[in-house]
């Protein structure tokens, strides 16, 4: 897991001066990106004060877009205001000079929306610091690139394979070029793309950040891809499922914790972490039935959601293993055995990143403050174990859907004393599947 602690624009000094446009974006508790373009005379004022947008807009959609009342709000009553974030300006388009900007959501007075992402982020951040800590947070983000076909065959993928091959790279290799040119124009820290297992799938990799900038990044970056798609008559689809194609797309979450110049994840014996490490992951796994449903937030994310799918199924953790829920990476080729962390695999691109975050690294803390020990990590396959030997190594499945999973969110204390109980009742509420 590679590092950047740059800023987005250390060297390229963008102001809001400069542009002729800013796109404002947040993302609600349904998963989705809420934008709204602001024109250069208004963009000064826009930084200072934010903008008013209703408080259904901002928090009160479900994913179908239908209005709703949740955790004591009213969908037809008040506002919030939308602030993007002048620290985190990016410039996404020279020739129009287009920024982007990401939001905090506040009450009209300025104070934070307890349903606002990047607060949950701020707050979970905040509580590590309290015990000398601090996280890193790296993404890795899978999607589908999908051609237009003709009227009789409909959409085809944009790569046949093979997986991880030169060729799906050759093909694209245009959109690829452009996608990196302008992520590296954004500021955004990449570290590679590449053909995935599925026909049309790419995975692009982030450079670990601290939390807030990495969620940022994801956001950015998903931005970019589905700009730059449409520029070359492709689209992008993030689904768990996708239209096209075999293999399902995930998020996958890096995680680091350190103490100081310390990785409390780096191996203090043979792939194996400090004493306070595996405290990290026995929290992260004892928060995750809990917690898949802030990492997981559609019901097409329990299709993907499955043994067999390298999503991280099974309740477990090992090392370098993908079928784990966790997987511990004891050293990276940047940054060796300091760049220890552990890959959560159950997420995908129906969550709101700032709350899966904020969920692991709430889990994360617990941990800690628990000084818990997780099982012994699994060393193959748990396909390959029967139904008895999972049992005996304390091996169980995540909630098999979104109502299951949404339920243990509703229940967990935890979640709710770190996360608030109004959080937790407006993303259940809005999440909660309807006839």
């Amino acid at each position: 897991m590679g590092d950047n602690d740059n800023g987005p624009h250390a060297e390229s000094g963008i102001r809001g001066g400069s542009l002729r446009r800013l796109l404002l974006t947040l993302i609600d508790a349904a998963g989705t990106e809420r934008s709204r373009i602001i024109p250069r005379p208004h963009i000064a004022a826009a930084l200072d004060s934010g903008v008013h947008a209703s408080i259904s807009s901002a928090a009160l959609f479900t994913p179908r877009d239908e209005p709703i009342d949740a955790a004591g709000l009213d969908a037809v009553i008040g506002d919030v205001l939308v602030r993007p974030d002048a620290s985190r300006l990016a410039l996404i388009d020279e020739r129009m000079q287009l920024g982007w900007a990401p939001a905090d959501v506040l009450w009209p007075e300025g104070t934070p929306f307890f349903g606002c992402g990047r607060y949950a982020v701020r707050r979970t951040v905040e509580n590590l610091m309290a015990g000398g800590l601090r996280a890193r947070i790296g993404f890795e983000i899978e999607f589908s690139l999908i051609r237009d076909g003709a009227a009789d065959s409909g959409p085809r993928p944009a790569h046949e394979g093979p997986a991880y091959g030169q060729r799906p790279l050759l093909q694209n290799e245009l959109f690829i070029d452009a996608l990196l040119d302008d992520l590296e124009i954004a500021g955004v820290p990449v570290l590679q793309v590449h053909a995935e297992h599925g026909l049309g799938q790419f995975e692009l990799a982030l450079a670990a950040r601290d939390p807030l900038a990495a969620c940022d990044d994801y956001l950015l970056t998903r931005l970019v891809i589905e700009r730059v798609s449409l520029r070359h008559g492709l689209t992008a689809s993030f689904a768990p499922i996708p239209p096209v194609g075999a293999a399902a797309n995930g998020m996958h979450i890096h995680l680091s914790v350190m103490q100081g110049e310390s990785n409390l994840l780096t191996p203090t014996a043979p792939d194996t972490p400090t004493r306070d490490g595996l405290a990290v992951i026995a929290g992260i796994l004892d928060a995750l039935p809990a917690a898949t449903a802030l990492l997981c937030g559609s019901e097409s994310s329990y299709e993907r959601l499955r043994p067999g799918r390298w999503s991280g199924a099974s309740l477990c953790w090992g090392v370098q293993n993908r079928e784990a829920a966790v997987r511990y990476i004891p050293s990276t080729a940047q940054a060796g055995a300091h760049g220890a962390n552990i890959e959560v695999k159950p997420g995908d691109a129906t969550a709101n990143p700032y709350l899966a975050v904020a969920a692991l690294l709430a889990a994360a803390s617990d941990g800690l403050a628990r000084r818990t020990t997780p099982p012994a990590p699994i060393e193959l396959s748990p396909l390959r174990l029967s139904v008895e030997e999972r049992e005996a190594r304390g091996i169980r499945s995540l909630p098999s859907t979104l109502v299951d999973a949404l339920s243990l969110l509703n229940e967990s204390a935890m979640l709710r004393r770190q996360l608030s109980d109004r959080l937790v009742d407006l993303y259940v509420a809005v999440r909660m599947p309807r006839p």
